[in-house]
């Protein structure tokens, strides 16, 4: 009888294919560490929309509430490099109160691509505004009276194409689609360079207001004239006013008026913990060509503050996401609600300030059009009727016309004025020569 033997073991796969798969497991992971190095923090994709299913969650809002908001697309381009810019309104109470007697405020998220955070709390700030969304332990319904005299106009995302090479991959890149920092590319003090600087992260651009979303930007805050902006980034958490390319605040009431703003909410929701000051003296280093020095030095604006809402100090300088980011929904909550807090306090104080100070607006706003620089487009969620066009083009007309009756008549009267004193110089000398004779 024939002893029984168990099967015999598989043959050992070819010495090719074994190679194979080793080659190819050690590709695939070259790649992914050239793409995200084992030491950087991926964009936690659970927590942060994306940058089109933020505009489409705002856009969606935006239909739900057309009583309370307005949005506009905005399309800007120059030397082939062009952009869409998406500017919120909300206007909570337009019958009951007049345009004119409101406080405008200007907020602009998403400056830098790399600062994912801040657009996140653009999106849940208008959430709260018009839906109410609950923030733990507070009732909202206080600050609906205030909400009554304030016209906010919300960018929720400036760095479009900037936030896009962020998506892609590029997780320390701040700038805009073609490598120029947009905090950097504004007139006041533009180009300077201090002795730290770095061409990567501070690119100014080829000249003030080169890149479109500048352009854009800077038409919207002198058609919407603010009362107060708001440039959110992150990076640190602050509250700063200006200068940022000097080591000083401005002078008189206005730099009163600005610190005691932020003093009060800093202790008010903060309990003191923020940074307060000029953003050049208290960040540590210079920035020229910013926004906000732009906004107080230029646009005139009483009260223009840059926030610093999250930082993470402990993150490694190469971990830029995690740096910039909160990377856990315990954290990324927290973030979210404490600064949708800050922006209703800082509301509520810059409401009761302005009016102490009796700065009142200086226009109405509900129909601004950008005009000049290299804005080819706007569009906005609002269709303008057929009619209206008409009536705009007619109003444009009649205005051709009286500029053009105007210059006729002075033309005219010069004429008039010439001829007359050709003649009475005729007059003139007829009447020497009879003397003289």
């Amino acid at each position: 009888m024939a002893a029984s033997s168990a099967p015999p073991p598989p043959p050992p796969p070819p010495r090719r294919l074994l190679a194979l798969t080793m080659a190819l497991a050690v590709v695939v992971t070259a790649a992914a560490a050239a793409r995200i190095p084992a030491s950087v923090t991926p964009i936690s994709r659970s927590l942060y929309h994306s940058s089109d299913s933020l505009l489409s969650d705002i856009k969606a809002l935006v239909a739900r509430h057309p009583d309370k908001l307005i949005m506009d697309t905005i399309s800007a381009s120059n030397k082939g490099y062009s952009t869409d810019l998406f500017i919120v309104t909300f206007n909570h109470a337009k019958e009951s109160t007049s345009n004119s007697s409101k406080i405008h405020i200007l907020l602009s998220f998403g400056q830098h691509g790399r600062e994912l955070i801040t657009s996140e709390v653009a999106l849940h700030l208008l959430y709260i505004l018009t839906e109410r969304r609950k923030i733990a332990g507070v009732d909202l319904s206080s600050f609906e009276k205030i909400l009554e005299n304030l016209v906010i106009k919300v960018v929720p995302m400036e760095n479009l194409n900037g936030r896009k090479r962020v998506e892609e991959g590029e997780l320390c890149d701040r700038r805009n689609g073609r490598g120029v920092d947009l905090n950097r590319n504004w007139s006041v003090d533009w180009g300077k360079k201090e002795k730290d600087y770095d061409p990567y992260e501070e690119n100014p651009g080829t000249a003030p207001f080169s890149e479109p979303e500048a352009q854009i930007m800077r038409e919207l805050s002198k058609s919407f004239k603010p009362h107060m902006w708001v440039n959110v980034h992150s990076g640190m958490e602050a509250l700063f006013m200006p200068y940022d390319h000097k080591n000083t605040t401005p002078n008189g009431a206005s730099a009163h008026l600005m610190r005691s703003v932020l003093e009060n909410l800093n202790h008010r929701h903060f309990q003191d913990s923020c940074l307060v000051g000029s953003g050049g003296g208290a960040v540590g280093y210079l920035a020229h060509g910013t926004t906000t020095d732009y906004m107080y030095d230029i646009v005139k604006v009483p009260m223009p503050f840059t926030f610093e809402i999250y930082g993470d100090e402990k993150a490694s300088t190469s971990d830029c996401f995690k740096m910039f980011n909160p990377v856990d929904k315990t954290t990324f909550d927290r973030v979210i609600n404490k600064w949708c807090m800050a922006f209703l306090i800082l509301f509520e104080e810059g409401l009761r300030n302005l009016r102490e100070a009796q700065l009142v607006s200086q226009g109405a706003v509900d129909n601004w059009v950008p005009m000049g620089g290299d804005i080819v487009e706007i569009s906005a969620a609002r269709k303008s009727s057929p009619d209206k066009r008409k009536l705009e083009g007619l109003d444009l007309g009649m205005q051709e016309l009286r500029t053009y009756f105007r210059l006729f008549m002075l033309s005219t009267v010069l004429l008039m004025f010439m001829f007359c004193s050709r003649i009475s110089k005729n007059r003139n000398r007829d009447t020497g020569n009879i003397f003289d004779s």
